[in-house]
């Protein structure tokens, strides 16, 4: 990689030269809360690089890599050696890409892994790790990351965040809305409270919620997958809840009373001044063998078929009629056929001094990709606006993917610039500096405070 990667004018360099110095401001990834307690010390190169990332995972299996190599029984030295056998394969494939700024970053290695080499940087790489501490802390200070919010549920022992200066959990509330018996117990022990009927269910997911906010949380998500479907309130919850309680609710049913909770913690959101992020679109269940051998977060997910608008739209105006309104929400979809629909929705719902109200969120998953990046950056700003879109996040189990921030960089300043030398945007460089800002860093920091902000720091 030359220092210019994806950089295809004056323009487009000058303005990256000024994005790869801001700070990090990773709003939703999946780092182990175990690693983040014990502030872990990484002392071998498979642990800290493949082990934890399913993207990688997802690539070896495509190119046939025995499953025993990737999620199985072999040495981490043997897995290792098989994903740089991979990477040469990936060439066009954002992994490709980011392999080697990862390699870099870390070690200051500035090579392809492939066969012939993998053995010297497996050794090279372990004997760095075992003469330098890298370790949570230290590699947020090397990618410069300001805030990073890993996910966790509702229930989740959170306490290592009350202190913790960078970083803060992100509330994943998909167990909140889609409730088990085992959800409802952890529920009851971490607050005391008997979940008898809906209000005191409400009662309690409002003390951990304020537990969440006090740890610095101050953002949610939720996975609306493929055939998702919004049902309004018909007064009958407050029995599909007793009969969930007692075990005898059909499916039908409980997907309405997952609509009715949905806007109770929206409205929750709003209160709290959380961001809200739908991740719309996802198909979970494809491969019952990978499932089962790498679990339901094995990287086999696929595509699923266009957003349901009228549920989605449905779902928000419900939310905008609550007391608190909508909160800021982003809107992710993992079906690049929506792309404009979600950047369109920004200008469906508004409030009084409030910009970016509804955004769409970076492109997500499998099209964390510069093709993908691009199209989505088209469409905000074609049909939205492009300066309050929030910008990138790494939705990451792996510490090393803090490089796709500069990834997705590189591609925002080439759009910006090369569109500038095209003559298609009449702005003055400096606009164009603001606005990479404003979507590199800016932005993400003020749905932190819940999108307030005096005057003088707009």
């Amino acid at each position: 990689m030359n220092n210019n990667f994806f950089l295809n004018t004056e323009t487009s360099e000058k303005l990256y030269k000024y994005a790869c110095g801001l700070p990090i401001i990773d709003y939703h990834n999946h780092l182990s809360p175990e690693d983040i307690a014990e502030n872990k010390r990484y002392l071998d190169v498979y642990d800290l690089w493949i082990k934890p990332d399913p993207y990688k995972h997802r690539a070896m299996r495509m190119c046939g890599v025995a499953e025993e190599y990737i999620t199985g029984c072999k040495p981490g030295r043997e897995k290792f050696f098989k994903w740089c056998e991979t990477v040469p394969k990936l060439i066009g494939n954002p992994l490709y890409v980011w392999s080697i700024a990862e390699l870099k970053a870390v070690f200051n290695i500035d090579e392809m892994p492939a066969a012939g080499n993998a053995e010297r940087i497996y050794n090279y790489c372990n004997e760095y790790l075992k003469k330098n501490n890298v370790c949570v802390n230290t590699l947020l200070e090397k990618f410069n990351v300001e805030y990073a919010c890993p996910c966790a549920s509702l229930t989740d022992d959170i306490s290592m965040y009350e202190t913790h200066s960078k970083l803060a959990p992100s509330l994943r509330g998909d167990d909140i809305v889609n409730i088990s018996a085992e959800f409802l117990n952890k529920l009851e022990k971490e607050t005391n409270i008997h979940t008898d009927d809906l209000d005191s269910f409400k009662r309690a997911v409002r003390l951990r919620l304020e537990y969440f906010h006090k740890c610095g949380c101050r953002f949610s998500d939720h996975a609306l997958d493929n055939g998702f479907v919004f049902y309004e309130d018909d007064g009958k919850n407050e029995e599909r809840f007793y009969a969930l309680k007692n075990g005898f609710l059909s499916d039908s049913e409980k997907e309405k009373l997952s609509s009715y909770i949905l806007v109770f913690l929206g409205g929750e959101y709003a209160r709290l001044d959380f961001t809200m992020q739908l991740h719309i679109g996802a198909q979970r269940y494809t491969s019952s063998v990978l499932r089962e051998v790498a679990g339901p977060a094995g990287g086999f997910a696929g595509i699923g078929n266009s957003v349901n608008v009228k549920s989605l739209t449905t779902f928000l105006d419900a939310l905008d009629c609550t007391e608190y309104r909508l909160p800021k929400t982003i809107l992710f979809t993992l079906n690049p056929a929506d792309n404009a629909i979600m950047s369109v929705l920004a200008g469906s719902y508004s409030r009084d001094g409030v910009s970016g109200l509804i955004t769409q969120g970076p492109a997500w998953w499998w099209c964390d990709n510069k093709y993908a990046i691009a199209e989505m950056l088209e469409n905000t700003s074609v049909f939205g606006v492009l300066s309050n879109f929030v910008g990138m996040t790494t939705d990451s189990r792996s510490f090393l993917s803090f490089v796709r921030h500069d990834y997705f960089r590189r591609i925002l300043c080439d759009f910006l610039g090369s569109k500038y030398e095209r003559n298609e945007l009449c702005c003055a460089y400096e606009d164009l500096e603001r606005l990479v800002y404003k979507v590199c860093y800016e932005n993400a920091g003020l749905a932190i405070q819940g999108g307030k902000a005096d005057e003088s720091q707009r």
